[in-house]
C-alpha cells in the first residue's frame, strides 16, 4: 500500500451488474463525476441477457478513469463475482457499487482524504443513504442504518451491533483497505449472503488488530435504487442469509432477537397464504431454523395466526 504523503492512493470501484442496461449509464456517470482523481473502475457483468454488455462498452469507452470489464457466464453468485472483481483490482482501497444505484458527489474523495491522512485507517463508511425509485426520483433523503448519528469507539462494538441488528453500515460507497479485504478472503461464495458476511469478517479481523481504525460519516454516500428485483425484498433469502451467517460466525451464540422476529414474520406470511411448502423447506434448511419454527408453533401467537389464516382462506379473503 502507498504511504501517506508519497504516491497517491488509488481507489478501485468494484461495480457488480446483471441486466442493468437501463441503469448502467447513469450509474457509471455518477462514478465519472467523482472529484477524486485516482480511481480505477472494475466492472463484472454476470451474464446479462438485456444488452447490458453493449451498453457498458459504450459508456466505458468514454471513461475518464482506467477501467476493466469482466464479462462472464451467469453464476447467480454475488459473493463469487465480487471476489473475482477484487482479485482484478489494483487499488490500495476498494469501494463496492451496484450499477443500478448512484454514487453521490464527493462519495469517494470525502473518504480517501481521511485514509490519506492516516495509514492505519482501513474503513470509512456512511451510516445513511438516499433512496430513489426506478425513474431516479428521490424516495427517501436519509435512510438510516443502525449506526446513524451513533458514536462507536471500537471494532468490537461494531461487531456487537452487527450481531444484534443484523447490519451496521452500507457496504456500497464505503472505502475499504484492499489488503484487509483480501486478508479476510473477501466474501463467502459457498453460503448465502454477502454484505453482512464481509462486514463480520472485517470486524473480527479488526478486533484482533486494535491498531486498525475506522471512521463513520453520518451523511449519504450513495443513492440506493428501490425496485422489484432488489434481493433484500425476499424474506426467505434474508432468513437463509442470517442462518448461514450465524452458523459460520456465531455458532456458540443464540440467534439474535431480530432474527427471531424475521422468522416470526416469515411464518405468519406462510400461514396467511397457506404455503405449507415454504414452512417445510425452511425446517429442512437447518436444525437451528427447525428449532426456531417449532418454538413458534408452540406459541399462542402461532395458533391464533393459524386459526385466522384458516378462516381467511375459508372466506376467500386474501389480505
Amino acid at each position: 500500500m502507498s504511504e501517506a504523503g508519497s504516491e497517491p492512493l488509488v481507489c478501485s470501484i468494484i461495480c457488480t451488474t446483471y441486466n442493468h442496461s437501463r441503469f448502467c449509464r447513469v450509474a457509471l456517470e455518477s462514478v465519472y463525476a467523482q472529484d477524486y482523481p485516482h480511481i480505477e473502475i472494475v466492472v463484472i457483468d454476470d451474464g446479462s441477457t438485456d444488452g447490458n454488455i453493449g451498453e457498458l462498452e459504450k459508456v466505458l469507452a468514454r471513461s475518464p478513469y482506467p477501467h476493466k470489464l469482466i464479462a462472464q457466464e451467469n453464476t447467480g453468485n454475488v459473493p463469487l463475482n465480487v471476489n473475482r472483481a477484487i482479485a482484478a483490482a489494483t487499488g490500495d482501497y476498494i469501494s463496492l457499487f451496484s450499477l443500478d444505484d448512484l454514487l453521490l458527489p464527493g462519495a469517494i474523495s470525502s473518504k480517501m482524504e481521511i485514509v490519506r491522512q492516516d495509514p492505519s485507517m482501513v474503513l470509512v463508511a456512511n451510516t445513511c443513504n438516499k433512496e430513489i425509485d426506478d425513474d431516479g426520483e428521490t424516495v427517501t433523503e436519509h435512510f438510516e442504518s443502525p449506526l446513524y448519528r451513533k458514536s462507536v469507539e471500537s471494532a468490537r462494538e461494531l461487531l456487537e451491533i452487527e450481531y444484534e441488528q443484523l447490519g451496521t453500515f452500507y457496504n456500497q460507497a464505503a472505502v475499504l483497505q484492499t489488503a484487509m479485504v483480501r486478508a479476510v478472503g473477501g466474501m463467502d461464495p459457498d453460503i448465502s449472503g454477502d454484505d453482512i458476511i464481509l462486514r463480520t469478517k472485517m470486524f473480527k479481523y479488526m478486533v484482533a488488530r486494535p491498531e486498525l481504525k475506522f471512521t463513520l460519516l453520518h451523511e449519504p454516500g450513495m443513492a440506493y435504487r428501490k425496485h422489484g428485483t432488489n434481493i433484500h425484498l425476499n424474506t426467505w433469502n434474508q432468513i437463509k442469509t442470517v442462518i448461514d451467517w450465524h452458523g459460520r460466525y456465531f455458532p456458540d451464540s443464540p440467534l439474535p432477537d431480530l432474527a427471531h422476529r424475521w422468522i416470526s414474520h416469515f411464518v405468519y406470511q406462510a400461514l396467511k397464504s397457506g404455503d405449507k411448502q415454504a414452512l417445510a423447506k425452511a425446517e429442512r434448511y437447518s436444525p437451528v431454523l427447525e428449532a426456531a419454527l417449532q418454538d413458534h408453533r408452540k406459541s399462542w401467537k402461532f395458533r391464533r395466526r393459524r386459526a385466522k389464516a384458516a378462516v381467511r382462506r375459508m372466506l376467500g379473503i386474501r389480505a
